[in-house]
């Protein structure tokens, strides 16, 4: 089982709509990309200096199958809505 877990910074005046929306669009993903096992989306609520905004914990059955979850073309479009918003981002997987 390899966890995936995704911490994203967002640039200084991001709408809690937009966040709101990235959140709906990843959910989205369980049931239109095979292989995402578990999906959960956290946001932050301290907004401490050493915060991140949101988080992904994410579970799959090995990294092939992360890999090919990454390339799938619905994951590419969230991304694609996501990305001029996104100041950081930063990931760690681990077994």
């Amino acid at each position: 089982m390899l966890q995936h877990y995704v911490v994203i910074k967002y640039q200084k005046g991001t709408s809690d709509e937009h966040i709101a929306e990235f959140c709906r669009r990843m959910l989205s993903l369980r049931t239109s990309i095979a292989g995402i096992e578990h999906l959960q989306i956290g946001r932050d609520i301290l907004h401490d200096e050493r915060s991140w905004d949101l988080i992904l914990i994410m579970r799959f059955a090995s990294s092939a199958v992360l890999r090919s979850y990454q390339q799938h073309p619905e994951h590419q479009k969230v991304m694609a809505f996501n990305q001029p918003f996104v100041a950081a981002v930063a990931s760690v997987d681990f077994q």
